[in-house]
Order: C-alpha cells, then structure tokens, then sequence
C-alpha cells in the first residue's frame, strides 16, 4: 500500500484521503481574505499536489484514491477515477488562485495550467458524445458541472440534460453520498435549473433533507435513512445523528436563498443575489464578515419584490434584482439609479445589478414604473437621435428644435407620470410598515 500523503482525512473523507490540505486554507482565505493559513501551509499543499501528480500519471487520469468512494450514497456508485479526476482539477484551481494572492505568479501559472489541462483530459476520457458520464450516477454529472469540468457549451448541454433525465428517474429525489452531495444543487443552479434544485431542497419524504426534519431531527444525520420511514433505526454499529456531511447544502442555501456570497475573498466585495422559488415568499441572511455583519430580508408575492440590504463599512456590494429595466428598481422614496451610495446600474437579461457601497438599502421592483420608464428610454433616445441628425445636417436647425422641444415635453409628461407612481408605491409601503 503507498504511503498516504499530506492532509489524511478520516473516515467519510470520501476519496480514501482528504484534501482538505488545500481545502481548508483555501476556506479559510476566500472567508476571511487573510492568507496567512495558506502561506503557512503552502509547503504542505505543494507536496500534497506533488503526490497526486506523481500517482496520475501522464494521462492525468486520479484512479489512485480508492476507499470509502461516494460514502453512503443511495446504490448510486461513481468511480473512483471520475471522482479523482475531478477532485485533481478542482485542487489544481484552488491552488492556482492561492498561489496568485501569494505572489507566487509562476506557480499560479503552472497550477492553473494543470487545472486546465486536467479538465480536458476529464471530459475526453469520462464524457461521450451525448453526454454520458462514465457511471451515470448523480454525483457523476453533479461534479462534471459543478466544478465546470465540460467546457464545451453543446456538450455541456448533453450532460446538463441527461442530468436532469438521472434526476427524474428518482422521482427528482437525491442518492448522492458525502462527496456528491455538496456539488447537487450548485450543479442545478449552474445550467439555470433553480426550480430542480428548490424541488430537491423541499421535498419532505425519504431520501431528502426536509425527510430529516419530518422526522425529529435538530441536526444533520450521517445517514439518509438513519431512521427509517417505519420509524426504525439505521445500522447502529455506525448512525450518528449529527454528522456534517449532508449539511454542505447550507452553502447552497445561504447564497441562493439568503442570497449572500463573496465577490472577493474576504467579502470586500459581496454579491447579493437571492432566489425566489420553492414556495417561499419571504427569507433573511446574515453572515457575520471580518468587516461587519451583511444582512438581507427579501419577500415576494405575486410580481412584487422588495431586498432590503445591509452592506457593512469599507466594502460595496453587488446587488441583483429580478427587474426588465433600471426604471424597474426603486430605492426609498426614488430610483435606485437615483440613490445615495449607488455606483453603477447594469441591466442584463431580465435582472439589474445595483452596485452600492456600505450602508443599508430598502429596493423595490416596481413593474408599473418600469413599464413607464421602458417608454422613458425609448423617448432619451429619439432626443439623442434628432440632435445627432441636427449635428449632422439631416435636420434643419428650426426642425431639430422643434422635434427636441415636442420630445421634452413628452418626456416631461412621462417623468411625472412615473414619479406619481413612485410616490404612491411609497406611500402604500409606508403604510404596510405600520
């Protein structure tokens, strides 16, 4: 049996050995923005990368780490080769990114090569034409899209749809094990899939996460079935009842129903991005930074949506909101575009992102003024396109004034029209307040 290298894991690490050598730093770092763990330890994250290089061979094909596998997946095996291989690249990328907040550009280089190059060889050896993944489990395709290992867009189609095909063969219910399962929902998420992932989250029957809760649990089984739907226990000779591993779906949670996650390690950037689905209509996150506390409180009903936002001191934060146009998006009493603390406005396939700095924030998404102002836009550009002419000589001077006062107007009317509206929404959620 070959030495095991830097970073042994213990049972339930699922590959036999853990990386968790690199993952923790890593953690650490992109939590925190301190790099000081990963400086300490990178001589032990290297070595560690020099044994999986050395063990992989030049077709960078992982088949060395054996073990536990997929631990306690639901008769839904996935081979070690494929889950090796994913892990070799995902280590290779968090390496890459390390090494660069280090200042180790050339090793940075290398690793994100490796990264690179590892993916390439996943998908040719592990992925067919149609989209197969070699052993068609969930974890399989959870972790080819997950961790961004297809990066052909027709292929990455394949697999996201014949994922989507395993899934329904379970009745869209989860048999991933200690490794998969933190990749099932962000794999959803990642080929726009939400609503098969809150599916996943809300179920309440066996085998899910709200089964646990049906069922008396106040913390995360080791087990799916460490009490069974007869009310019977599991195998006693290993059943704990609080056992973090199937718990990994709170990072899912927290940054797509609470909405919070890092833009840049350390949070110096957040991104705010809350997913409405699954039946809810209202949610609040928290997470305490090195900077402060980042707050969010969403609720939706119907077409309404309103965020408020606490973004803490020396940081900023990019705020998506699900909104046609600029127009769309209040904040206060006015438009967000309009808002003290705003930097930027961006609109982008039916969401706008609202770029603030530290300070809380009460948005709103205002479809009647959004509609108003959709009309508003249209009217800047007629102004825009009639002086431009006048500048050229298409239009006569006393034409080109006579158009650009009749568009004023008409914009005039509209800024009244929509800033009525803006008043009375306010006014009505004043009113909902007390």
């Amino acid at each position: 049996m070959a030495p095991e290298p830097p970073g042994v894991g213990c049972c339930g690490s699922g590959t036999g050995w853990s990386d968790a050598g690199i993952t923790v730093p890593y953690a650490l770092w992109d939590a925190y923005g301190d790099a000081s763990i990963a400086r300490e330890f990178y001589p032990v994250m290297t070595a560690f990368m020099d044994y999986l290089i050395t063990h992989t061979g030049a077709d960078l094909i992982d088949e060395g780490r054996g073990g536990w596998g997929d631990w306690l997946h639901l008769d839904d095996p996935t081979p070690t080769a494929v889950m090796g291989t994913a892990y070799l690249a995902e280590d290779a990328r968090m390496m890459a990114e390390m090494a660069a907040a280090l200042g180790k550009d050339a090793d940075a280089a290398e690793y994100a090569q490796l990264s690179e190059d590892v993916r390439a060889a996943f998908t040719e050896t592990f992925v067919s034409p149609d989209g197969t993944v070699s052993g068609g489990s969930q974890t399989a395709y959870a972790m080819a899209l997950g961790m961004d290992l297809v990066t052909d867009d027709q292929l990455r189609s394949a697999v996201a749809a014949k994922f989507v095909a395993k899934l329904a063969a379970s009745n869209n219910h989860l048999t991933t094990g200690f490794l998969g399962t933190p990749w099932l929902l962000p794999a959803l998420s990642s080929i726009g899939r939400d609503d098969l992932a809150f599916t996943l989250l809300m179920h309440e029957d066996y085998p899910s996460w709200g089964y646990e809760v049906a069922m008396g649990a106040t913390t995360m089984w080791e087990r799916w079935n460490s009490i069974n739907p007869d009310g019977s226990f599991g195998d006693a000779s290993m059943n704990s009842f609080n056992h973090y591993a199937y718990g990994a779906v709170g990072d899912w949670m927290y940054e797509n129903v609470g909405g919070i996650s890092a833009a840049e390690p350390g949070y110096k950037v957040a991104r705010i991005a809350p997913k409405v689905g699954g039946g809810l209509t209202h949610a609040k996150g928290e997470l305490r930074t090195v900077y402060g506390d980042l707050r969010t409180d969403w609720n939706a009903e119907g077409d309404d949506f309103t965020l408020s936002v606490e973004v803490p001191v020396n940081t900023t934060a990019e705020v998506v909101l699900p909104a046609p146009n600029e127009w769309a998006v209040l904040e206060g009493d006015g438009f967000a575009s309009d808002a003290e603390g705003v930097h930027d406005v961006t609109v982008e396939d039916g969401t706008v992102t609202v770029t603030v700095g530290s300070g809380a924030y009460d948005f709103v998404v205002a479809l009647e003024t959004g509609d108003l102002g959709e009309v508003l836009g249209l009217v800047d550009e007629a102004v825009d396109h009639v002086e431009g002419a006048g500048a050229a000589g298409d239009l006569t001077t006393d034409d080109a004034d006579h158009l650009t006062a009749g568009l004023g107007a008409t914009r005039d009317d509209l800024v009244a029209a929509v800033m009525a509206l803006v008043d009375d929404d306010a006014g009505d959620r004043r009113r909902a307040r007390r």
